[in-house]
């Protein structure tokens, strides 16, 4: 848990295609465009604390002004190892979930008023508690029928103690579809947001299951004739 860091009221925003960030995740990022380059390095010498925001592809306006979802995360620059070329390769730690408020600035790179976004648990403790085992049972389904989830994240989801914190760093490592990512980032209910994963895991156990079943019939090398 990282309850140490105090959240700025404004900080520099880096806007990324189908990636979200969420609280506890770490995330492995390249920093090679010039303005990201310099927006590091004022990071670095400062609180190391930047925001990580999704682009909103459903606006017209995305591809040429970079329109960011409203609700994002920070995270905390953990490690950096700058490159010959001036690029650089970092781990970023998510901190918690924010809205935007405004932004202040886009040079030489864009910067943003924030507020936190508290989570709502929305039922007790032992509800919780018996949601993270049920979502460890349905990642170790997905398992058992094939999809590929090594061994080590289950063991790290089952030695996290905070509900919501396993939730989230099993839907940032499990979860393939980024608008669904950005949808469970914004779904401030714990319960609500734990109810959304676990029909996405459902399913998935339901295409892995007729996957099995189709293949039962043909080997892998005519299944495309099926």
């Amino acid at each position: 848990m990282i309850d140490d860091v105090e959240i700025p009221q404004e900080v520099p925003v880096m806007t990324l295609s189908s990636a979200v960030l969420f609280p506890q995740a770490m995330m492995p990022l390249f920093i090679f465009e010039p303005r990201y380059k310099t927006m590091l390095r004022d990071v670095l010498a400062n609180d190391r604390i930047f925001a990580v925001a999704t682009l909103d592809e459903r606006s017209k306006e995305s591809t040429h002004s970079e329109t960011p979802y409203s609700v994002a995360s920070i995270g905390v620059v953990r490690a950096c190892k700058q490159n010959p070329d001036g690029s650089s390769n970092l781990v970023l730690q998510g901190l918690a979930r924010v809205e935007f408020e405004s932004i202040t600035s886009e040079e030489p790179y864009r910067t943003a008023k924030i507020r936190q976004l508290l989570s709502e648990p929305g039922g007790s403790k032992d509800r919780l508690a018996a949601n993270q085992s049920r979502l460890l049972s349905l990642i170790q389904t997905q398992r058992r029928l094939g999809a590929w989830i090594p061994k080590e994240v289950i063991q790290f989801l089952s030695t996290i103690n905070e509900p919501e914190s396993a939730l989230d760093l099993a839907i940032y490592t499990l979860c393939s579809s980024a608008p669904l990512k950005q949808e469970l980032l914004e779904t401030r209910g714990v319960l609500p947001r734990y109810e959304k994963f676990a029909a996405y895991l459902q399913s998935e156990i339901q295409r892995l299951k007729l996957d099995i079943k189709l293949k039962g019939k043909l080997d892998d090398k005519n299944i495309g004739n099926n």
